[in-house]
């Protein structure tokens, strides 16, 4: 059974189902879905999404995102919002709509040498974005409301999306994973595959911003935040460790995973 789910609307959606954890165990199909935004989703992505028996979709976009491009609704299903108020990933998910007023103020920045400086040394800005999804205690706070939803049985299967289902996504499958006792090889394998899923949606991006400027300092910048690096998923690890001392840890004293929780998530997603 493929992991990747093929909707109209999206383009970077998949369960999280079939990952072998640990101890050998398989996260069941059907419990968790992580995708990009569901604005654009067709008819027949609804009905898909019924059929599923969808229960419930958080959102980590924040308000101006939401108001923007509103995700379609699906009959029944309860919708969440917890934004972590990440702001460079709200940069890197932009739109057709707001192009022309990003790269207007990047050109701009781009037309100095010390502009030029500046935006290369923004260029790891991403790593520092995942860096404040573990560090800030807002962004603590939605994560930890995200995980309480995984304790109820009765909130699955659920879907959870930002823009493009990169990053304040990513980071939320992240920490699923290792609440589940998966490798940190696959935890990361499972990160980098949003790499594939958006390959094509990021050169037409490119194209699109290509339109407005062949700037190569401006270009670069926008490519770098809409790449899946693996410096990016090592920068949440890192800074993981370096406030907690190790992962369990961190997910204990930031997220407040108890045994408790622990062991009720993984007696939900793994399979018998």
């Amino acid at each position: 059974m493929t992991r990747i789910i093929t909707l109209e609307g999206t383009f970077n959606t998949r369960d999280i189902g079939g990952i072998l954890n640990k101890e050998g165990k398989c996260i069941c199909y059907n419990r968790m879905i992580r995708s990009d935004a569901l604005n654009k989703i067709t008819i027949q992505d609804v009905e898909y999404l019924k059929h599923l028996g969808l229960k419930t979709i958080v959102d980590f976009r924040g308000k101006q995102e939401v108001i923007k491009a509103p995700d379609i609704k699906i009959e029944g299903v309860k919708e969440i919002n917890l934004s972590p108020n990440a702001e460079v990933a709200n940069l890197a998910s932009g739109n057709i709509v707001d192009d022309q007023q990003k790269i207007d103020a990047l050109i701009k920045i781009s037309s100095t040498q010390e502009g030029r400086l500046q935006l290369k040394a923004r260029s790891d800005e991403m790593s520092e974005q995942m860096r404040e999804l573990v560090n800030s205690s807002y962004a603590n706070k939605q994560y930890t409301s995200f995980i309480n939803l995984l304790t109820d049985e009765n909130n699955l299967p659920l879907l959870h999306h930002c823009k493009g289902g990169k990053d304040r996504t990513g980071f939320a499958t992240i920490i699923t994973l290792f609440i589940l006792d998966v490798s940190l090889e696959k935890v990361k394998e499972e990160y980098m595959l949003t790499k594939e899923c958006m390959a094509s949606r990021n050169e037409k991006r490119m194209n699109e911003y290509r339109q407005y400027t062949n700037d190569p300092f401006v270009l670069e910048y926008l490519s770098g935040l809409m790449q899946t690096k693996e410096v990016y998923f090592d920068a949440a690890i890192d800074e993981m460790i370096k406030l907690a001392g190790s992962i369990p840890n961190y997910l204990e004293k930031y997220l407040d995973v108890t045994l408790e929780k622990k062991e009720k998530i993984k007696q939900i997603f793994l399979s018998k």
